[in-house]
């Protein structure tokens, strides 16, 4: 019994060190939403305000509930029942990063010209893995816009450790600059190795695809009768315009298969291993009269329906 009472004892104090903790971490979370906030405002004049904060110390996650939109002129543009976050540091690339954004709905001016949006729910999901161990990295975002479409993006590469490195040093010049520290000079040369680190990534595989979820057909057929053409019009100019385009053959295929049935369309590539984007970018500029062979190159596949 005596042991009993010392795991429920020590389960106790276990769990009032954690609920201190996650309050802690509540109040600093608070502070740092509630400041991004205000800077995001004063950038854009955007103001976004959430009804309640929810933090996890054993997830490391935020959790804003109740957001609205408001627009510069303070117009009330949007509603998002939730935005989860999980993962992400202000100093340092985590291993694994996720954003979620929850039943997302536009209001008022926001639905001008974008009636079909008018009552959809978006949900979006982004998912961010990374290992500092050999520079591998992978993207991946999905979006549900209700019954208009579904659309995925999946990215990823390795060799970018010195690329998250340099990243890494921007976010910390950038939070010093906010407490009144910049160093311009420092900022613009991290910027200029930022860009040359890019080059020197290597992509491994891209992928996107969007999916008509049944109303998709409907508001491209509006977008086109408003430049005054009908679907039939605009499908049989697409079909020139794809006839004398330099792209390959496979991909004005999957093009024209999407606008023809306006149902799905999918396109993928994927590198040969070890390739870097200045190489990808030397590539490109010696096959650039052969999009064939650039596209055998990149592994493209389409489809399109």
């Amino acid at each position: 019994m005596k042991k009993l009472l010392l795991v429920v004892a020590l389960g106790g104090i276990a769990f009032g060190g954690y609920s201190y903790a996650n309050y802690y971490m509540g109040k600093e979370a608070r502070k740092d939403v509630d400041k991004q906030l205000l800077q995001f405002h004063a950038q854009t004049g955007v103001d976004v305000r959430y009804g309640e904060l929810k933090t996890d110390l054993f997830t490391q996650s935020i959790s804003l509930g109740d957001v609205t939109v408001n627009d510069p002129e303070g117009n009330h543009i949007a509603d998002v029942a939730s935005i989860d976050m999980q993962g992400f540091s202000p100093v340092k690339v985590s291993d694994y990063s996720r954003l979620a954004i929850n039943d997302l709905t536009f209001k008022g001016v926001a639905l001008e010209g974008m009636q079909e949006l008018n009552g959809e729910k978006i949900d979006l999901v982004t998912e961010f893995k990374y290992s500092e161990a050999n520079g591998d990295a992978d993207a991946k975002t999905v979006i549900n816009a209700g019954k208009i479409a579904d659309i995925k993006f999946d990215f990823a590469m390795t060799n970018s450790q010195q690329l998250m490195a340099l990243s890494e040093q921007l976010n910390e010049m950038a939070q010093q600059a906010d407490s009144g520290q910049p160093n311009l000079q420092q900022q613009l040369a991290l910027q200029s190795q930022l860009m040359t680190a890019m080059t020197t990534i290597m992509p491994k595989s891209m992928s996107f695809e969007l999916k008509n979820n049944g109303k998709l057909k409907g508001m491209i057929e509006r977008l086109v009768a408003e430049q005054g053409m009908t679907f039939e019009q605009f499908q049989m100019q697409a079909q020139q315009q794809l006839s004398m385009s330099p792209a390959p053959a496979r991909l004005r295929e999957a093009a024209l298969g999407f606008i023809d049935g306006t149902e799905q369309f999918k396109v993928s590539v994927s590198l040969p291993e070890g390739t870097s984007v200045a190489q990808i970018n030397q590539k490109m500029m010696t096959m650039m009269g052969d999009p064939e062979e650039l596209a055998n190159f990149f592994n493209l596949e389409a489809t399109g329906n």
